[in-house]
């Protein structure tokens, strides 16, 4: 079985959280079904070519993952994205799995979040599913450490590499 699923993620910890959430909602079904993922950082949302793919391909997605802290509302173009997704999705059933830390379970912006949604999913066939739990401590793996890891690199010029040989003089066909 193969589900296009699409995940929205606020940061690195959010995004390892989200991927879980898919992993245990793959579960949950009859096989192992092979998810098609596409993800995308909210930041990266602020660029209208990947809005818009993002957006081309949730709109055919089985399964939409919304990962954020849930401590303070969304960005405005991750709410504006998700309004231009619920206004072009296909009318088939399609499962929006929102998925905030444990400790904003009771947080004001973490209700509003899933209260706005459900009123805008329930008109598109879409069916919100709310995940409080931990954010996974990303610390021990080696992986995720060097991608947190500030990289300083220098970029080299060209010619520091490249090696020219010497030019002799009265070797040039205009000399």
């Amino acid at each position: 079985m193969r589900l296009d699923a699409v995940m929205l993620y606020e940061d690195l910890n959010t995004g390892l959280r989200g991927k879980g959430v898919l992993d245990g909602a793959a579960r949950l079904f009859p096989g192992s079904p092979h998810f098609n993922l596409a993800i995308w950082r909210f930041d990266v949302l602020r660029a209208a070519i990947v809005r818009e793919l993002a957006l081309h391909k949730a709109s055919v997605a089985d399964i939409v993952v919304l990962s954020a802290h849930g401590g303070r509302a969304l960005p405005k173009v991750v709410v504006r994205w998700l309004r231009h997704w619920l206004g072009r999705k296909r009318d088939e059933p399609c499962a929006l799995m929102v998925s905030f830390n444990e400790d904003s379970r009771n947080s004001a912006s973490a209700i509003d979040i899933i209260s706005s949604l459900q009123a805008g999913a329930n008109e598109r066939n879409v069916v919100v599913f709310p995940h409080f739990s931990r954010t996974p401590c990303s610390g021990g793996d080696p992986t995720v450490q060097a991608i947190q890891r500030p990289t300083h690199t220098h970029a080299t010029r060209l010619d520091d590499n490249w090696h020219r040989p010497e030019l002799q003089p009265h070797w040039g066909i205009n000399e």
